[in-house]
Formats: C-alpha cells, structure tokens, sequence
C-alpha cells in the first residue's frame, strides 16, 4: 500500500517562513506573501524526493518559484535561512538587473534573493526540516508563486520592465505617435514597452528598460515550501557541524 504523502500544517515553523519573508520584503518596499497549503505540499514532496542523494543543486521541474537550503547539521532557525537567501542582494546590481556573478555559482549568485522580494509572487509555502538518508544532512524547499526570477528583469517592478521578444512588437506604423494593437495587448511603439506577463524572459535590444520609480524601495530575489515538525530525533553532530549550503534559486527561462 502507497504511503500517504504528509501535507504540512500551518505551524509554528511556517509561521516562522512567512513573517521572514514578509519582513524581508516589506525592508524593500514589496508586498507581502500569503501562506499556501498547495505550495507546501509540494515542497515538501520535493524535500521527501530528495532524501536519498540530498542533493540541493537538483530543482524541481514545477511551474513554481524554488529555494533550497542544506545543513548538514540542523542548527538554522527559518528565520536564519530566509535571511540566508536574502543576503545575496550583495551580489545583485539593480542598476543593470543581473546578478554581479557571471556565471553564477555557489558562494555568488542572487536566484534565492530573487525568489524572496519578487514583486508579483504573492504565495508562498514551505517544507519542514527533511532529514536525509544516511545522516546526509537536512533541507528545506519554499515554494513561490506566481513564479519570478526572469534575468535582465527589474525584481522590484518587474510588470513595466519586462525584457519584450522583438517578435512581439508589431511593424512601426506611418505615424508613430498612434498606438496600436498587437496580438491582443496595446503596444506605445514610440513611449513605452507594452505590458506582457511576468515570464516573459526575452531582451529587447533597442528599447531601454524602464527606469525603476525612485520613490520604490529598492532590491529583489528567491524559491519555495512549507512542514509540519514533529521534533525529529537530531543527527550526530559531525566534526563540523557549522556545514550549509544554498540550494541555487531556480532561474526562470520561460517564454
């Protein structure tokens, strides 16, 4: 008989993922996010998934946003995680929209920090401390919808600084102060990018972003899930037990 799958309660540790999120992005001007029982299901799916390898380079292939924290010995409050994940702001220029680390690699990326402020997410849900076979370690997946995290994109207003596929646009007309519809949605050929959904991933090389509204707060980043804790019986502390890593915030490519 299949097992059943454990759904995480809205408990103190998710309540504890929640209010960091929301403090951290209300420190950027940003929205705050509800608590999602979908989300934490499927993050702490995922978590279950795994438990084998422990292997926190490995994103889910969902529709959702998704940070992923490791510890080889349980000693991070939710808390400290979220703020874990934040604190990659340090590499993210919000002159240029990108991450200052071209590749982006463990110890200097922004996917997580991303992931956390993103303006339009406004669901979140979050696994619980998973533990890991063969005393790997723990993680944890947050959950985050809608998704986020498009490269080039201003995290902090991300509707009117969409990175626009050239195809998009349609042919500039005789008179370009007239605006004009293309596939649906109104296009400003001479004043304005037109409004396209958040994934959109494609730059426009000709038309500039843009320019963030300097009244807005400012900075972005982040990924997925939430968990019921039943104060599982801790790992044996290993030689180095101040051992953690970040899992490496899921980019969105989506077209």
């Amino acid at each position: 008989m299949k097992a059943a799958i454990s759904v995480p309660q809205f408990d103190w540790v998710q309540q504890a993922f929640l209010k960091s999120h929301n403090d951290l992005r209300a420190s950027v001007g940003v929205p705050p996010l509800l608590w999602d029982a979908n989300l934490a299901a499927f993050a702490q799916s995922w978590a279950n998934q795994r438990k084998q390898h422990c292997d926190y380079r490995q994103h889910s292939t969902s529709p959702y946003g998704e940070n992923i924290f490791w510890e080889l010995y349980r000693q991070n409050t939710p808390n400290s995680i979220v703020r874990k994940w934040f604190a990659e702001k340090q590499f993210f220029n919000h002159a240029t929209n990108l991450c200052n680390c071209q590749p982006e690699r463990a110890g200097c990326e922004c996917g997580h920090y991303l992931n956390v402020i993103w303006r339009t997410t406004t669901k979140v849900g979050c696994s619980g401390f998973v533990y890991c076979d063969d005393q790997k370690g723990a993680i944890v997946v947050c959950s985050y919808d809608p998704i986020g995290n498009v490269k080039g994109v201003n995290p902090l207003n991300p509707v009117n600084n969409v990175a626009v596929p050239s195809t998009v646009l349609p042919p500039k007309p005789v008179n370009a102060g007239n605006a004009r519809r293309g596939r649906g949605r109104k296009h400003n050929v001479v004043v304005m990018s037109p409004v396209l959904p958040v994934n959109v991933g494609v730059k426009l090389p000709f038309l500039p972003p843009k320019p963030v509204n300097a009244g807005n707060a400012r900075r972005g980043r982040g990924r997925k899930r939430n968990v019921r804790v039943t104060s599982p019986v801790l790992l044996k502390r290993p030689s180095n037990p101040r051992i953690s890593r970040l899992g490496g915030g899921r980019q969105n490519k989506r077209v």
